[in-house]
Formats: structure tokens, C-alpha cells, sequence
């Protein structure tokens, strides 16, 4: 199992689980990252910015810290 974080650009995979405080992973969820969801990784913004994906029909930035508590099975490709 890797993390969102350590993908490269235009990997795509599915959510395994979000290792967040329950606050932010309740608004995550909102947002429509849960396990089994599919995502993209879109860009990897340089020093520490943060992590572009797209998840169903629209695109999401996350911290890098948030991306880094996420873990996502193989790379579908």
C-alpha cells in the first residue's frame, strides 16, 4: 500500500483509507474522497505547495500533509 503523496503525476488509483483527525477527514469524505473512490494525480506543485487530483469531474488540491495520510492501493493505468 503507498501513500497519495509519494505518486507521480498522472497516476490514477483508489482510495484505501484516510489516516486524518475526524475533522478533517469527515470534510475530505464530503468532498468525495472515501475508500474505493478513484483519483488522479494531476500536479505536484514544487517547495512543499500543494497536491492537484481529480476526483470524478472536478479537481481538488490538498496539502501535502493531508495527501501524506492517505493511502491508496496500486496504480490503475
Amino acid at each position: 500500500m503507498k501513500k497519495l503523496i509519494d505518486l507521480k503525476e498522472g497516476s490514477k488509483c483508489k482510495i484505501k483509507d484516510l489516516t486524518l483527525n475526524k475533522n478533517i477527514k469527515k470534510k475530505l469524505l464530503e468532498l468525495g474522497l472515501f475508500p474505493g473512490q478513484e483519483v488522479v494525480v494531476l500536479q505536484k506543485t514544487p517547495f512543499g505547495g500543494p497536491v492537484r487530483l481529480k476526483v470524478k469531474d472536478y479537481c481538488l488540491a490538498l496539502r501535502r500533509k493531508e495527501a501524506d495520510n492517505i493511502l491508496v492501493d496500486e496504480c490503475i493505468n
